[in-house]
């Protein structure tokens, strides 16, 4: 019969008591089990009975580290009961690995640290620990261990292995820079997952293969190749393009190779005749052709980037190379630059650009990609889009193109900036001097002096009378402004007085009409400043040799910047922003005050409708008033002793807008006429000559090629007698005032 199994606990209690513990006894004469019949009379290795049931974690923890020697650091969230039996008696070995197992169950993992001891923490914990590398690390159950690869991608590897880990111990890192898989998990099944990686990463019989191509061309279709294997699961299949010899090379595993192989010959077929290549040349007359690229590019969801050449040369080269050599014309390419080949009907081809022309930086890229791409190419000069690619694409981009490229309308805005301001102001009062110029110690003196602002005292002229200063005298009394009367005694002897009556009343009023205006394209900002740029000071510096002034100029006057949008019901609708702005000349400051009337909003209105933006409407007041005290007060009198002033201050301010929509060539030369005639009327009330002032109008107009109603303006005037200038006909006496300089 088996023995009966002893509580591992019995038996430290007795190798305590006794002086011959069974311990002990089997340490130099261990008991084999009957059913152990491997262990030999030679054997000195000490082995226990296990037998725990609802044996506190504790505990159990407490007496595997007094058989093994270990210390143990707890960690407190290590809590529970454990039953345990073993059928055999273990060693100690065989005992901490089952320690281990029990603990893993149980959701607990051994980290041992640098000292010896061996932490027990919560599985998810240990991730954060010093696991030590490798699957054979000795004490602990959890561990780490860095797997480099020959043959297999770090990331398809890591993709393979995640699955196989324990999710709340375990992680799989891929580095694919340095071919290294970084696996943390159960050492038991670390040590699987290395078996498993080196058996995925055996070298395969990997070839190289050359595919040459004889319809498409290598570089649209090894892009197409490689994103076919990737899909189907070839991933290991590389497939680059060698564009000099047209053809593919294909790197990869026999059955790879041979998919790659069925694939472009499936692909390299001759194009039907309604997919060959076609080139055309769009000219643009109202919009911008790079305009026009980026909404293409937006169809496509590709944005256009700048040529990586700004050779016009090298830009149609590879342009034609997308054509695959389609195109009327029979142009070819030979030795890199482009040849006159072609005879016959179809032209004699692309001949060789200027090199002039490479000064121009243009934008070239495709549109779309595989077989309905479309390669195009802005030639700024001309403001043309070239494109090439199937007929069908062509023609809807060209359907596009057109609708965008049409006319828009024009906005012609004027503003009415209106400021009026009126100020009044009276002042009255009298100053008095007297004193007694008598004899000789203590003398009576006193006075009343209450000048105004900026107006001499009754004190500084009576001083500049004593010293018979008559420069001063004379500056002082000139500076008095208003009525003033005065009356005094001077003596020698006896009491000397002087009185000065001061009184003032000013009525001043401003009236300010600025009218800016400026036209500009619908969806278009425009801005317009008149008015100067004003250095201030913004910081200096005299720690050093050389002193210097931070100045940063800004620009004061009268600015307006709009942006008009015509909806489809004829209004407009207007983002403004607009600023008055002047130097404050009676403001004492350390440096420049400026005033500054500032609108920014947004308004809609009609067609030729006004539209107030803002305005302000102030009235302020200030009265003061200053007396002798209980002279003041006696009635009548006491108005000699008293200085009143009363300031009255009305402003008014407002801003208006009107603006006109400009459809077409007619309305633009109304509007021309009207600032034009204008223009020279005021000259005319000027006193300029005739021949000195603008032309008239109709003469203007006339030579421009057009009629008033319907000229296309000013701008495209031509010379109306070969060989005078244009500007002439617009201002006919500045040939004879410039002399030799005039054209």
């Amino acid at each position: 019969m088996r023995p009966l199994p002893y509580r591992l606990v019995f038996t430290l209690l007795l190798a305590l008591l006794l002086p011959t513990p069974a311990l002990a006894q089997s340490q130099t004469q261990p008991q084999t089990p009957t059913d152990d019949t491997s262990a030999t009379a030679a054997d000195a290795t000490p082995r226990y009975d296990v037998d725990f049931q609802e044996t506190s974690l504790r505990e159990f923890i407490d007496s595997v580290g007094r058989i093994t020697g270990h210390a143990f650091i707890v960690d407190p969230r290590v809590q529970g009961n454990i039953s345990l039996t073993s059928q055999r008696r273990l060693s100690a070995d065989e005992l901490y690995r089952l320690f281990q197992n029990e603990l893993q169950i149980n959701g607990y993992a051994t980290v041992p640290l640098a000292d010896g001891q061996v932490r027990i923490v919560p599985a998810q914990a240990s991730r954060t620990q010093p696991l030590p590398l490798g699957d054979n690390a000795q004490g602990a159950n959890v561990a780490t261990s860095v797997i480099a690869t020959r043959n297999l991608d770090a990331a398809t590897l890591a993709g393979v292995l995640q699955p196989l880990v324990d999710s709340q111990v375990g992680t799989v890192t891929p580095w694919p820079e340095s071919h290294l898989v970084v696996v943390t998990d159960w050492r038991d099944n670390l040590r699987r997952l290395t078996q498993l990686a080196e058996r995925l990463d055996r070298q395969r019989d990997l070839q190289a293969a050359v595919l040459p191509l004889e319809h498409a061309t290598a570089d649209e279709l090894a892009g197409t190749l490689d994103t076919l294997m990737q899909r189907e699961g070839g991933g290991q299949v590389k497939v680059v393009a060698n564009p000099r010899a047209n053809a593919l090379v294909a790197y990869g595993d026999p059955a790879g190779l041979a998919r790659v192989r069925q694939l472009a010959a499936s692909l390299d077929k001759p194009q039907a005749e309604a997919q060959q290549r076609n080139t055309r040349v769009i000219y643009l007359d109202n919009v911008s052709a790079e305009s026009v690229v980026s909404v293409l590019g937006g169809l496509t969801g590709e944005r256009p980037q700048n040529a990586g050449s700004t050779d016009p040369r090298s830009q149609v080269q590879q342009l034609l190379q997308r054509a695959g050599g389609g195109g009327g014309g029979g142009g070819a390419l030979q030795g890199g630059s482009l040849a006159s080949t072609g005879t016959g009907s179809g032209g004699s081809g692309l001949p060789a650009l200027p090199d002039a022309t490479s000064r121009n930086a243009a934008l070239a890229g495709t549109l779309g990609s595989g077989d309905d791409a479309v390669g195009f190419a802005v030639h700024p000069s001309t403001n043309a889009l070239v494109l090439i690619g199937p007929p069908a694409r062509l023609d809807a981009y060209a359907s596009i193109i057109k609708k965008l490229d049409i006319r828009r309308a024009q906005v012609a805005v004027e503003a009415i900036i209106a400021e009026i301001t009126e100020s009044r102001a009276k002042r009255l009062g009298v100053q008095w001097l007297f004193g007694d110029l008598s004899g000789s110690g203590t003398v009576p003196v006193g006075g009343f002096n209450y000048a105004a602002d900026g107006q001499p005292g009754i004190n500084a002229i009576a001083g500049a009378a004593a010293r018979n200063d008559t420069s001063q005298l004379a500056q002082l009394l000139g500076s008095i402004t208003g009525v003033s009367a005065g009356v005094g005694r001077v003596s020698d002897s006896g009491v000397s007085f002087a009185a000065l009556l001061g009184a003032l009343q000013s009525d001043s009023e401003t009236n300010l009409l600025s009218t800016p205006s400026l036209t500009t394209l619908d969806n278009a900002q425009a801005y317009i400043l008149v008015g100067q740029e004003v250095p201030f000071v913004t910081g200096s510096t005299t720690f050093n040799e050389n002193p210097y002034q931070i100045i940063q100029r800004e620009d004061i006057g009268v600015s307006l910047r709009i942006r008009p949008s015509i909806s489809s019901d004829n209004t407009i609708r207007m983002d403004i922003v607009q600023e008055v702005s002047s130097i404050d000349p009676n403001v004492q400051a350390s440096d420049v005050v400026t005033n500054k009337r500032e609108i920014e909003t947004s308004v809609i209105t009609r067609d030729g409708g006004i539209v107030v933006l803002g305005g302000l409407i102030s009235n302020a007041g200030n009265s003061s008033s200053a007396q002798v005290p209980l002279l003041g007060d006696i009635p009548v009198i006491g108005k000699l002793f008293q200085y009143n002033r009363d300031e009255q201050e009305k402003r008014n301010l407002m801003v208006f807008i009107r603006a006109r929509v400009l459809r077409d060539a007619s309305q633009m030369d109304s509007a021309t006429a009207d600032k034009y005639r204008y223009m020279r009327a005021q000259q005319l009330l000027a006193g300029f000559d005739d021949d000195q002032a603008l032309a008239p109008w109709e003469t203007a107009s006339s030579a421009s090629g057009g009629t008033a109603a319907s000229g296309p303006g000013m701008a495209s005037a031509a010379p109306s007698t070969p060989g005078q200038p244009r500007w002439s006909t617009f201002f006919p006496d500045q040939r004879s005032r410039l002399g030799s300089l005039a054209p």
